[in-house]
């Protein structure tokens, strides 16, 4: 089962799935790491750091005056986190917790980053709240994907219906994460008690012939739609990459919810 979980079971979340996705998206996050640069933070907490793969990025642009501290619940993430900050000349911390269960014990930071950790926590509304107080002179970054956004082909457009409700069918009942969650995340950021928030939708676009550090993660998303399709479809999106298999003729994209709130 092609499932990319964690140690801990959340979907879309082992180290290697992490670091394709990283990889595939190197220009795009980096660009956005140079505007959060331009806050001048001087303590960051990464909500869901994981593998610290947004801290590494960041700890190449930052100056080395501001101190990084990385959550999350994941113990084997975390040890590969601690493993990657050695080499870092900042003062980096992580700490293992459950943000969503024991949010009062978020540390403060003038910078908060909150890149795709919404599908995993059930109540958005209060979460948010409770990060107010946290960043009550600083700033909330977040970055979301939502499913529904991505698009790979080209297909004969029954064909790509058929797999997209699927794919919803079969993960809209999971009880481990939100796959389609764009829409629930920027209501509650709407609803939340900040008082400014700047939205942007960030599109990361790939045309045929993919580059290198693309491919893993364009592979690795059919591999995973195929996990949770009919056998049928499956079939059909195991050939439809077979018949091309120089990747001469194909182009992925999707579109990330991107929000400053402060």
């Amino acid at each position: 089962m092609y499932s990319e979980e964690n140690s801990s079971g959340k979907p879309l979340a082992n180290s290697s799935w992490l670091l394709n996705h990283h990889r595939a998206k190197i220009p795009e996050r980096t660009a956005f790491a140079k505007r959060l640069a331009k806050l001048q933070p001087k303590k960051i907490v990464d909500l869901g750091c994981a593998t610290g793969l947004w801290l590494e990025l960041l700890n190449e642009i930052l100056p080395l005056d501001c101190e990084f501290i990385g959550i999350d619940s994941d113990i084997e993430s975390l040890e590969i986190a601690i493993s990657r900050s050695k080499s870092w000349s900042r003062k980096t911390s992580f700490i293992k917790l459950d943000i969503e269960k024991d949010a009062a014990l978020i540390p403060s930071a003038d910078l908060t980053l909150a890149f795709n950790i919404f599908p995993y926590i059930n109540d958005l509304d209060t979460f948010l709240n409770s990060l107010v107080s946290k960043t009550a002179h600083g700033t909330l970054a977040v970055r979301q994907y939502d499913g529904a956004s991505i698009r790979f082909g080209p297909m004969p457009t029954t064909m790509r219906q058929k797999i997209e409700q699927e794919l919803q069918v079969a993960t809209g009942n999971s009880e481990k994460f939100r796959h389609y969650d764009l829409d629930r995340t920027f209501t509650a950021l709407q609803n939340s008690a900040y008082n400014n928030i700047e939205y942007n939708f960030e599109l990361f676009e790939r045309i045929s012939p993919f580059d290198q550090e693309f491919i893993p993660y364009y592979k690795g998303t059919m591999f995973w739609t195929c996990q949770h399709i009919s056998d049928a479809s499956a079939e059909f999106l195991s050939k439809w990459m077979d018949e091309d298999i120089y990747l001469k003729n194909r182009y992925f994209y999707e579109v990330d919810l991107v929000a400053l709130l402060s």
